[in-house]
């Protein structure tokens, strides 16, 4: 199929090569220097033909992949809001099993405060660390293989990072930053269906639902310099693991996330590490 851009010049070319025949036929010099002048002009043609608007095929083609990226792109943004949304009420439903289930269940407890509602004083200690008001680690051990389960079944990646906040660095006076205000930036910055959890030795440990390894060092990067920025004189190390680039399973992801932190350690400065391990080490 000719392109229409080189339509002229092809006409002015095929016209110059009859010339160029009838003047070898009958050795009219005349016609020899029109079939010269037909080139020529044939050559300029095509160089210098301006663009044209594309076949209607070539619209209709271009048209349709539009259209299909667009319906891919929002099929893909549903799923991962009906992910958030089981990974929301999943999250309740289990911290309203282990609050049921704690010998303390003749209270009435109302657990949506662990997502955004106020909460009863008497069930703080089950499931929340009630220094800084987000989940403890009781909680998030519970939840931690839930998700990779459910991250298996849904063929979703998820990742586990352990942070802390650290004052005054390499001073004598150093120690773990006020976990109340640490806790609400991560709160704050983080997705509703992301669940954050304090440690029972003060380290932080999140977990990011649907988030691959370069989501989460992005993420990680935003509450570091929303901490640097509200809590100055802060050093905000993290360490982190990804399921399943890194890790299979709870306790493996958790192992290696400790072990990027205490890398992250090693550095006097802000540090975001990601395990080196492998899912066979």
């Amino acid at each position: 199929m000719i392109d229409r851009r080189a339509l002229p010049g092809t006409i002015a070319g095929v016209v110059g090569l009859i010339l160029a025949f009838a003047a070898m036929a009958t050795q009219e010099r005349s016609l020899l220097f029109l079939a010269a002048v037909c080139t020529v002009t044939s050559g300029v043609l095509v160089l210098t033909a301006p663009d044209v608007p594309l076949r209607y095929r070539d619209r209709k083609i271009r048209h349709d992949e539009a259209a299909r990226l667009a319906r891919e792109n929002d099929q893909m943004a549903a799923r991962a809001a009906r992910f958030e949304a089981e990974a929301i009420a999943a999250r309740e439903q289990l911290a309203t099993t282990m609050l049921t289930e704690s010998p303390r269940d003749d209270s009435e407890v109302d657990v949506r405060s662990l997502t955004g509602a106020a909460t009863t004083a008497q069930s703080l200690d089950l499931i929340t660390d009630v220094a800084s008001g987000v989940f403890n680690q009781v909680f998030f051990d519970a939840s931690l293989a839930k998700r990779i389960s459910a991250a298996r079944r849904g063929l979703r990646p998820l990742t586990v990072a352990l942070l802390e906040a650290v004052t005054n660095l390499g001073e004598p006076d150093e120690g773990m930053a006020d976990p109340k205000p640490v806790a609400e930036i991560l709160t704050e910055t983080l997705r509703e269906a992301d669940t954050v959890a304090r440690t029972d030795d003060g380290v932080f440990a999140v977990l990011l639902e649907d988030t691959p390894e370069n989501g989460a060092i992005w993420t990680l990067e935003r509450v570091r310099r929303r901490i640097s920025e509200d809590i100055p004189g802060t050093t905000v190390r993290a360490g982190m693991s990804c399921y399943p680039a890194y890790a299979f399973d709870a306790g493996q992801i958790v192992e290696q996330a400790s072990e990027a932190l205490m890398a992250a350690r090693e550095w006097r400065q802000d540090r975001i590490e990601v395990t080196t391990a492998t899912p066979d080490d």
